[in-house]
């Protein structure tokens, strides 16, 4: 009886652990996808704290074009739906895109999902999202057919 009570609240403990993530050390990674395809992304630099550490992480990258420009885009149709997913409950997040390496705007995102832009091109986006425990940066890009 008191093993099997052990073994019931090692269980939820680790369940806990494993779904909020008290120990993360860095921002969690967001999710891209477009056209059914995972967009990989590239994480800039962060600070986070977690329960047992606060860490901040500089990168090198100036903004979204250096952090995807090593980076091989992925190819998506003409104004298909791109989601962005943030674990966590980010309190603020902010989506900016570059064209031809130069022309930036800000994307807004509704429900999470933007519009691939109709012009066929290569356009490369900075995802900067702020939560209760820090902030991070991201990057990925996209060709546009």
């Amino acid at each position: 009886m008191k093993r099997g009570l052990v073994l019931v609240v090692l269980l939820i403990l680790v369940v806990c652990i494993i779904v909020f993530e008290p120990f993360r050390g860095a921002p969690p990674n967001p999710e891209v996808k477009a056209n059914g395809k995972d967009v990989p992304t590239v994480q800039g630099s962060y600070c986070w704290d977690s329960l047992l550490r606060s860490q901040c992480g500089d990168k090198v990258y100036r903004d979204g074009l250096d952090m995807a420009k090593e980076q091989k885009p992925v190819n998506v149709s003409s104004g298909s739906i791109v989601r962005v997913e943030l674990s966590g409950n980010p309190e603020q997040v902010k989506l900016t895109q570059w064209h031809e390496q130069k022309k930036k705007s800000r994307v807004v995102l509704k429900d999470d999902q933007f519009n691939a832009p109709t012009e066929p091109g290569v356009y490369v986006y900075e995802l900067n999202s702020r939560w209760k425990q820090g902030d991070g940066q991201f990057g990925f890009s996209l060709k546009v057919q």
